[in-house]
């Protein structure tokens, strides 16, 4: 089976006619069922996707900004209410001696916020990609552009959302008596390994995601439970059965590594971080391989 695409305004020529009229010759792009993929080939066609896609992105970022906030009172307050509510309900929790939560290394209500705001844009980072597929899924049935804008336009939308995050943070932190110091920038590069996280399961997950509304019905499922199995509200474990979870969740080591550098203690999972980052890499590269491969599937089969 063959699918022609046309991809609008590249190599273009101007023909006059008789009318003053201006032809515009398109180059055509044929999608065979061959299954010939050379690696190479597909790693510069992301590469170029990604340096054409940048103007289309930041505009489709303009764009979903406004509109996501048009209709709302709250509007970007609505990015900081989940995490300051789940923090909260913990706070209040502890101090009221329900739930027992000791020996943490900062001030509890500290820890607790920044654990769920460090959560919050990694469940973030995981989400957006799919998010915006299937948003622009009708645009991509009908239009042939880098489908790597729109990841692009995903990592837009996430370091608007800890831009605004870390404005709020930063203050509440400094009332809790936690100052910005040089140690922060570590904790910088944590955040940005978390999005990595989120960043690569989400691209992973996409393509079953666009195929199947399950997938996406599933997931504010599974990351409320997810968080409560990840050391976002309680400190690292030294035996039991969390201990063995949190050494093998790519979460814990960048998220550790964030807070410790907020909260000023000491940071013992650095070999972590090292291989979480290699894998990481590794599985980034990985899923944006996969979906430029299943992307000309998934369009033909959604049905727009």
């Amino acid at each position: 089976m063959k699918k022609v695409k046309l991809k609008c305004f590249k190599n273009r020529e101007a023909v006059s006619s008789k009318n003053n009229l201006t032809k515009v010759i398109l180059k055509t792009t044929i999608y065979t069922s061959d299954n010939k993929y050379s690696l190479k080939k597909i790693a510069v066609e992301i590469w170029e996707g990604f340096l054409e896609g940048q103007g289309l992105a930041y505009q489709l970022f303009k764009r979903d900004l406004k509109a996501s906030y048009q209709k709302s009172l709250l509007g970007v307050l609505w990015l900081f209410i989940p995490p300051f509510f789940t923090a909260g309900i913990w706070i209040f929790l502890n101090d009221q001696g329900i739930v027992a939560i000791q020996d943490t290394p900062m001030r509890y209500a500290a820890f607790a916020l920044c654990g769920s705001i460090l959560w919050s844009l990694f469940a973030e980072a995981m989400n957006k990609p799919m998010v915006r597929f299937q948003t622009a899924m009708s645009m991509l049935s009908k239009l042939n552009f880098p489908r790597e804008a729109l990841i692009l336009n995903a990592f837009y939308e996430q370091l608007f959302s800890l831009f605004l995050k870390l404005l709020v943070l930063i203050p509440v932190l400094m009332f809790l008596g936690y100052y910005p110091n040089w140690t922060w920038v570590w904790g910088l590069l944590g955040i940005l390994g978390l999005i990595l996280v989120g960043f690569t399961f989400g691209l992973l997950i996409c393509p079953l995601g666009l195929l199947y509304m399950d997938i996406g019905k599933a997931l504010p499922l599974v990351l409320p439970f997810a968080m409560y199995l990840s050391p976002v509200i309680y400190p690292l474990r030294s035996d039991g059965v969390l201990l063995k979870l949190q050494n093998y969740n790519p979460v814990t080591p960048f998220l550790e590594l964030a807070r410790s550098s907020f909260g000023e203690y000491d940071f013992v999972m650095w070999d972590a971080v090292g291989i979480w980052t290699i894998v990481l890499l590794f599985g980034f590269g990985l899923s944006l391989v996969i979906m430029k491969i299943s992307m000309p599937v998934i369009v033909e089969r959604s049905g727009f």
